[in-house]
């Protein structure tokens, strides 16, 4: 079995992708408000939230392509994913089911013994949420979370890469690693292409499902794969392609093909994340991005059925953003992927010992504070090499 060389922790330990994944989700929550809101915001038709959904798949499959190479095994690779996915994922299907029935024009015993209550949470906590989508009687049988659908095809890059990295290792070479990654690229345009080819022919919605699974945006996972395989490289002719990339990201717009989007969205991507050091710090103790796109949409929509932006469409986009933040604050703190027990916690623990200021009374004290000492860097090493 073949080794796959990437750049080290080290090389990319300063980097911009937490600041892009908060900009990714504050663009999808802002375009969700302009969308079920169906009020106009001159200001905000720049906004593009397919853009930011696919930024989003191109950042996975950079970093999720690097954790798994970097962990010593499966079980704890899949550990380590669904620590970071499934709380907040399963909290936010179980809240809302319980919370809206206040909201629903139907009884609570009607309500909570419907058929409809049951088949919502249970197909929306096996990532199935196209199955059913609305709550009995709540919002007029709209989606309550018309955001999770890009849950599910997270899930199955993070079962789909091991197989990849199998595959690829197997490879004895980075060209044939880079024709493989390529295979399979133009396989995910093909597969759009034809599904939305079929859709306009047919107005299916058994089409426009389709479109929208996994295969679908495999290309943006396996341009992030090609950027990490391939780090060194484009980091040397940045100067060559930066300019073309933002070209081809423009035209997409006036041609409306995505053959090339990736690949420009993706070197974008990479430019701005190991650029502009000043935004290293946004987001890096608390990873607010992954709450506020899992929270926002039930709170747009209750806040739409309520008439709040209907009283003042710009208060109705403050409202959202102050409570998606904020629960996305509460559970960075409380529902992290790590513990109860941070790494920051861990860090001040250390500083706090003083083990640069070994001046101690007697031998016992110093055995014993430089023990301590021992054992808060080993904590976090431990979270460090989690994250």
């Amino acid at each position: 079995m073949n080794v796959i060389h990437v750049p080290s922790n080290v090389n990319l330990e300063k980097n911009n992708f937490n600041f892009l994944r908060l900009l990714f989700a504050s663009m999808v929550v802002i375009g969700h408000c302009r969308d079920l809101s169906g009020f106009k915001y001159p200001i905000l038709i720049i906004v593009d939230t397919h853009i930011a959904v696919c930024g989003f798949f191109i950042i996975s499959g950079f970093l999720i392509t690097k954790s798994c190479l970097y962990t010593r095994g499966l079980k704890e690779y899949f550990i380590k994913r669904a620590k970071r996915l499934l709380p907040a994922y399963f909290l936010v299907i179980i809240l809302a089911a319980f919370v809206l029935s206040l909201f629903s024009s139907l009884s609570f015993r009607e309500y909570f013994f419907s058929l409809g209550f049951c088949k919502y949470i249970v197909a929306n906590l096996m990532f199935m949420n196209f199955l059913c989508p609305s709550l009995p009687g709540v919002f007029n049988g709209k989606a309550i979370n018309g955001a999770l659908w890009t849950i599910k095809i997270e899930v199955a890059f993070y079962i789909v890469i091991p197989f990849i990295i199998l595959f690829l290792k197997k490879l004895d070479n980075l060209k044939k690693r880079n024709v493989f990654l390529g295979a399979v690229y133009i396989s995910a345009i093909l597969y759009r292409s034809v599904c939305l080819y079929l859709k306009n022919i047919s107005n299916s919605n058994i089409i426009d499902k389709l479109e929208h699974q996994f295969p679908g945006f495999m290309q943006y996972f396996a341009f992030g794969i090609f950027m990490l395989l391939n780090y060194d490289r484009i980091q040397r002719h940045e100067k060559k392609w930066i300019v073309p990339a933002i070209i081809i990201f423009g035209l997409h717009y006036i041609t409306k093909t995505e053959f090339l989007m990736p690949v420009a969205l993706g070197l974008l991507v990479i430019f701005v994340s190991f650029h502009f050091t000043q935004l290293n710090n946004i987001g890096k103790h608390i990873d607010f991005s992954y709450g506020i796109y899992v929270f926002h949409f039930p709170i747009i929509q209750l806040l739409v059925s309520i008439g709040v932006f209907a009283c003042n469409k710009y208060i109705g986009i403050l409202l959202v953003l102050g409570s998606v933040f904020s629960i996305a604050y509460n559970r960075g703190n409380f529902l992290s992927a790590n513990s109860w027990v941070g790494k920051k916690d861990i860090r001040i623990l250390k500083n706090n010992l003083g083990l640069n200021r070994l001046r101690v009374y007697d031998d016992t004290t110093m055995r014993g504070k430089v023990f301590m000492g021992f054992i808060a860097l080993i904590m976090l090493s431990h979270y460090t090499r989690q994250c």
